[in-house]
This record gives structure tokens, sequence and C-alpha cells, in this order.
């Protein structure tokens, strides 16, 4: 009776170039920032450092800028935002 032979575990897994190493890393930086839009759109006003406040001679007023919340939208909400209010559906 002749042996049965079964196959060997073999690496198959072929190793990745540096471009789509590159490629990939890439993706996985846009895709972390796209969450961290969605989750986080508002940082800290750069006028007022996140204070809502600044002082204006002797006193303190609400912040121009961000109208007293202490946030600012961010860049990256901004375009989401702006995509998705000029896109068209038919």
């Amino acid at each position: 009776m002749t042996p049965i032979l079964l196959p060997t575990a073999t690496n198959t897994a072929a190793a990745l170039d540096p471009s789509q190493l590159g490629a990939l890393a890439v993706l996985a930086f846009l895709g972390w920032r796209l969450l961290a839009i969605l989750l986080f759109p508002y940082g800290p006003c750069w006028h007022c450092r996140g204070a809502g406040k600044h002082r204006s001679g002797r006193y303190w007023r609400p912040c121009r800028r961000c109208r007293g919340t202490g946030r600012r939208t961010r860049l990256g909400r901004r375009i989401w935002d702006w995509t998705r209010s000029t896109r068209t559906t038919r």
C-alpha cells in the first residue's frame, strides 16, 4: 500500500513590497482621520484657547471667533459637511 502524502504547511503569503506597504499605511491613516473627524468634529478655539472668553483691556469678553463656546469646527469636518451639502440626489 502506498502512503498518502499530505500537503505540508508552506508560507503561501507573499511578502508585501514597499509600495504596497506605503499604500496600506496611507489608507490606514486616512481611515483613522475619517473616524476622528466623525467622532470628534470640534476642537478648541485658537483665539481664546478653548476658554470661550478673552481679555479685552480690563474686562473679559466673549470670544468673537467662537461666539463664546470655546469650540471650533475642525477643517476635516468642514470639508466633510461641504461635500455632503453639495451632493445631489436623483
